[in-house]
């Protein structure tokens, strides 16, 4: 039974006073929670403005971005009031670019169009971090119509270089244009640039930029439209002289010439054929570009050009239209030494370039003296015929063995122009021109045996396969034998024909290409097998082997028409027939590179290599 006092606390004085204070502690408690309360509200409630305030600006800034980015005017302009016109022009990037900035660099033209008409003149002038206006974004871009609906607007754009500071240099629109390498950008600009303003280092920067970017018809109109270059006496065009030296002014084609020039010049405005657009492109600029260098060296004296060595830039790379456009001028400069005692004949062997170096022949008496020379290390010209090319050079031809035998033909090329003397020489490593070849050349030769033995095997190997099956179908043919006479059954049959021919050849053809490829890998490998014997034995080995596959392609496609005669006129012998041009097509295809190689390198450049071309010296 549950104890009636035991549900109720007993009463004393102390439990009564300890109600009363814990009651007045919860009073002081509530008190000064609500004072906290009020301090809290009154203190931050202008944060919470003022965050509320930055986060809707950040959303104009990034709705303004993203619609400067995707051209949607009515997005842009639903966020921006008529009353509120600056907000066109806010930073809305980190590098300080505006709406035009963004929609310009995008190449929204229909934005920019609306936008430009919403702001002031004054406007399209401001500049971002780096100090380029929109307009400057503009020649970056190679859009030519926003640039035109800005340079409506603004005529004083074009005049606005890129500096963030006056005493800082910058890039004007036009630079900035050729730069990125922007031709309908940089001909659109060129007229409305006032180039009379510009120093002179800028004018310069201008035409060296030009140069560099081809656009040879630029600096022609720099040269033509401005006596500055002729009349100043502090421009220098050694950077435009050393630009045109670096430049490829060759003709990488076949159409040379009046009458193929003038006929180029007629199929190039047939819209159809873009090829002969491209070629009369091509002729048209390195004909301005030969004019340019032809206007270059009128203006400057040989002085400039010995002291820059320009023409040693320009043997270095092969550029030999532009030392015989120079040389027709300033013929003494052939002899011009370079700060290691080096004519361009010297530095064409270093680089190979067998161009610049057949020039050499039409020195005459002249050429025994441009190859006397000798650096500090006493190398003779053989010497550096000796030293192993470069690897831009080298790597132009495919294959090890074949960069061999261009290095010997290169050697024994210079050491036909040199005097006896020079062929036994030693330099200060106590070296001949010999032994210096048999050094630097040692891990090339090395190479080019691996990579023989690696052909030769994996060649011979399939060689060998064709053998055996040709050799086993000479005893197997299609249909049988007689029982009688041991004849074969179709044996007036004119595909047997074609199938005892096929496979006869299939199998000496075979067996010619394993001798040949036994024959290179039973090979010494001396560095003179890798001029000719070498090449050609591999050259053989492969030619040989495709005339066995395609023998034993043709083996197959006349046993089968054999076997279905009674189906010949159906679908199934054609199908078959069609198949069988797949494996010579591939064998054809995938080793066709190899071949070009060896036949130009084995046939052609061992006879034609050093020719003397169309260009003259004098």
């Amino acid at each position: 039974m549950p104890v009636h006092w035991n549900m109720k606390p007993a009463f004393s004085p102390f439990s009564e006073i300890h109600t009363v204070k814990l009651l007045s502690q919860l009073s002081v408690l509530r008190h000064l929670q609500n004072m906290d309360n009020q301090i809290e509200i009154s203190v931050q409630s202008p944060n919470t403005n003022a965050n509320t305030h930055q986060a809707d600006h950040q959303r104009r800034v990034n709705t303004l971005h993203k619609a400067a980015l995707k051209g949607d005017w009515k997005a842009a302009k639903s966020y921006v009031s008529s009353d509120q016109k600056k907000n066109w022009n806010i930073e809305i990037t980190k590098d300080r670019n505006t709406a035009l900035h963004i929609a310009v660099s995008a190449k929204q033209t229909a934005f920019v169009r609306n936008l430009v008409e919403c702001l002031k003149e004054s406007d399209l002038e401001l500049k971002n971090k780096y100090g380029y206006t929109a307009f400057c974004t503009a020649a970056a871009s190679g859009v030519v119509e926003i640039a035109e609906v800005m340079y409506h607007k603004n005529k004083n754009l074009p005049k606005i270089s890129s500096k963030k500071l006056e005493s800082e240099s910058g890039f004007s629109p036009l630079q900035i244009a050729i730069w990125f390498r922007k031709k309908g950008m940089a001909e659109y600009l060129y007229p409305i640039t006032p180039l009379e303003g510009l120093v002179d280092k800028e004018y310069m920067d201008i035409l060296v930029e030009a140069i560099r970017a081809d656009m040879y018809d630029i600096a022609l109109k720099m040269l033509n439209d401005s006596t500055r270059i002729a009349t100043s006496t502090t421009i220098s065009t050694e950077k435009a002289l050393q630009a045109l030296a670096q430049k490829d002014l060759s003709y990488n084609h076949k159409f040379q010439g009046r009458i193929w020039e003038r006929l180029v010049s007629i199929l190039a405005t047939i819209p159809c054929i873009p090829y002969f657009k491209r070629i009369h492109s091509s002729l048209q600029t390195r004909r301005q570009a030969s004019k340019l260098v032809m206007q270059m060296t009128l203006l400057d004296s040989s002085i400039l050009i010995q002291e820059t060595q320009i023409l040693h830039d320009a043997a270095k790379i092969g550029n030999v239209e532009f030392l015989t456009l120079i040389t027709q001028s300033f013929p003494g400069l052939t002899w011009n030494l370079d700060s290691k005692k080096y004519t361009i004949f010297h530095v064409a062997v270093i680089n190979r370039q067998e161009k610049v170096f057949s020039l050499i022949y039409q020195t005459g008496a002249a050429k025994d003296f441009n190859t006397y020379y000798s650096d500090d290390d006493k190398n003779n010209i053989l010497h550096l015929a000796g030293k192993i090319a470069p690897p831009s050079r080298l790597n132009i031809v495919s294959g090890p063995a074949l960069q061999m035998q261009i290095e010997l033909l290169w050697f024994k090329e210079v050491k036909k122009i040199v005097r006896p003397f020079y062929v036994q020489a030693k330099n200060k490593e106590g070296k001949t021109p010999r032994e210096l070849f048999t050094m630097e050349h040692e891990n090339l030769r090395k190479a080019g045996e691996k990579w023989m033995k690696d052909t030769s095997t994996s060649c011979m190997l399939v060689a060998a396969l064709i053998a055996t099956v040709a050799f086993a179908a000479a005893f197997t043919v299609p249909g049988g034998n007689k029982g009688e006479t041991g004849s074969p059954i179709f044996l007036t049959d004119r595909w047997f024909k074609v199938f005892v021919i096929s496979d006869a050849v299939a199998m000496f053809s075979s067996i010619a290409s394993i001798m040949m490829f036994l024959s290179i890998l039973t090979s010494r490998y001396g560095e003179d097998e890798f001029e000719f014997l070498l090449p050609a034995k591999l050259m053989a080995g492969l030619s040989t082997l495709f005339a066995s596959i395609v023998c034993m392609v043709l083996t197959f496609s006349a046993t089968f028409f054999l076997a279905y005669k009674e189906e010949k006129q159906g679908t199934l012998p054609k199908l078959v027939a069609a198949l069988a041009v797949l494996p010579i097509t591939l064998y054809a295809v995938l080793n066709c590179r190899l071949w070009i190689a060896l036949f130009r390198s084995t046939c052609w450049t061992s006879r034609f290599m050093f020719r003397p071309g169309k260009h003259k010296l004098f």
